[in-house]
């Protein structure tokens, strides 16, 4: 009997002791893995980080005097994001607007404002181009990258000004030619995209 009731006591601290508990090192994972998924940090990065503007005046040797304003646009920008050790890092690629002007011999010829409404238009950038054209998503997420005067000397009556939009953090881009006669007649024409 005694040995009976030395076998049933060594029995029942054998099974109280095997109830299952969870070890420290676990229970610290657990914790862990359900603080990532009910915990969201959000680092938010604007670029340009303020309002940026820059003003270029070109008096070009045909004649022609080239005004282009460049400013960003506040209220609208691309977002990308990228999530890492539980930290959403969301990069905000401001669109900029643009104005250009043209004189020709102290008359204004040519004055147009762009933003990013009317440089889908203008550029054939919209939302019905398939996955894998040129210009796919162009129209969403590109942005201006440069302007510049082209003072190619062949155009004796013409301005030229070659305008480049990029998709942010890839390598695509489009760079297209802003043609303006004497007239003030414009055409843009695309250039090159990658």
């Amino acid at each position: 009997m005694k040995h009976l009731l030395t076998f049933l006591i060594i029995t029942i601290i054998g099974f109280t002791s095997c109830e299952g508990r969870k070890t420290q090192s676990q229970a610290l994972s657990e914790s862990i893995a359900e603080f990532k998924k009910t915990v969201n940090f959000e680092t938010n990065v604007y670029i340009p980080e303020t309002y940026l503007e820059q003003e270029i005046d070109t008096l070009m040797s045909n004649g022609f005097r080239v005004k282009i304003k460049t400013y960003s646009d506040m209220s609208n920008a691309v977002r990308f994001s990228k999530i890492k050790d539980t930290i959403n890092h969301q990069t905000h690629y401001r669109n900029f607007k643009f104005d250009v002007s043209v004189t020709k011999d102290n008359k204004l010829i040519y004055n147009e404002s762009f933003d990013k409404k009317k440089v889908n238009k203008d550029f054939n950038y919209n939302a019905n181009l398939v996955a894998g054209s040129d210009l796919y998503n162009f129209d969403t997420l590109a942005v201006l990258k440069s302007i510049q005067v082209n003072d190619d000397p062949t155009y004796i009556n013409m301005v030229l000004i070659d305008i480049m939009h990029a998709i942010p953090e890839s390598d695509k881009y489009a760079l297209h030619t802003l043609f303006i006669n004497k007239n003030g007649k414009s055409n843009i024409v695309q250039v090159e995209v990658k």
